[in-house]
């Protein structure tokens, strides 16, 4: 036999050892340690005159919590730090606030009313697909009863700074009915408006009634992203816009990474984010 033969055989069997040990840390990485290093990420969206109040009010956009048997409540408070950070005038939450189970309800939306708390407009929220699949009466109930109302096809006005600003609260997608027309219908002409959708793929229908900004969650960013490849898998109503900004239709939509985890628990190279929206810059 050549000698060349053993020498090749151990060095694909280091080869294979080096793998199996970087693929291992790799993985432990992923699930352990990413999830838990959020970060706040800035967003700057431009507004007409006709809505020069809204300059430098500042949004911060929670969502994709996830509650439940793979990320735990008490990960929140790094949350709170975030959302307290960035001295937001109100707070929108995304959806998908829970995971598994409603028996989480009541300590997500403890956890979700202490960052209402630190707005002065306080927050306003709407449904995500695990919320519609874990009582959704419980969770609105819930957060309802925490001062968060829920925005299913509806949509509210705001007093802030001198101005109006409405929130256009579009009904989760895949297992409710959302209604982009019949929300729309209840602002007036031309009032300044932010949708907000857990779903991010059907932002065409909501560009049509030409709001400043759409904010969704629902894709996790993608939740494992490779080099060079991108988002190893998304969701369904999540896999045309993943992730960060895109102008649909010239209405921009922000995509946000989101909090939790949820199958597989892990992240890789998709950090979980507070998302801070300012208008006409900072």
């Amino acid at each position: 036999m050549s000698p060349i033969w053993p020498l090749a055989r151990q060095a694909l069997t280091a080869t294979v050892g080096i793998g199996a040990v970087v693929g291992a840390g790799v993985a432990t990485y992923a699930h352990l340690v990413a999830p838990y290093q959020p970060r706040l990420v800035p967003m700057r969206v431009p507004v007409p005159d006709s809505a020069s109040h809204l300059r430098r009010l500042r949004i911060a956009f929670v969502t994709d919590t996830h509650i439940g048997p793979s990320f735990d409540v008490e990960r929140l408070a790094a949350i709170h730090a975030l959302v307290r950070e960035a001295q937001p005038h109100l707070v929108l939450f995304g959806g998908d606030y829970v995971s598994e189970s409603p028996r989480f309800i009541g300590r997500a939306v403890e956890r979700l009313a202490g960052m209402a708390a630190l707005a002065p407009h306080g927050a306003c929220a709407v449904l995500g697909n695990h919320d519609m699949s874990c009582i959704p009466a419980r969770v609105e109930g819930a957060l309802a009863d925490a001062g968060i109302p829920v925005l299913r096809n509806r949509a509210v006005g705001l007093h802030v700074q001198g101005g109006p600003l409405w929130i256009a609260g579009i009904e989760e997608a895949l297992l409710g009915r959302p209604d982009p027309r019949a929300t729309f219908n209840q602002i007036p002409a031309n009032a300044p408006t932010l949708a907000l959708w857990h779903e991010p793929d059907f932002a065409e229908s909501v560009a049509r009634f030409r709001p400043l900004l759409q904010l969704s969650g629902h894709s996790h960013g993608g939740q494992v992203r490779l080099p060079l490849v991108g988002a190893v898998a998304t969701p369904v109503a999540g896999k045309r816009y993943v992730r960060g900004l895109y102008d649909v239709a010239g209405m921009p939509l922000y995509v946000s990474s989101g909090i939790g985890v949820y199958r597989p628990p892990a992240r890789l190279l998709c950090p979980p984010e507070v998302t801070l929206v300012t208008f006409g810059g900072g």
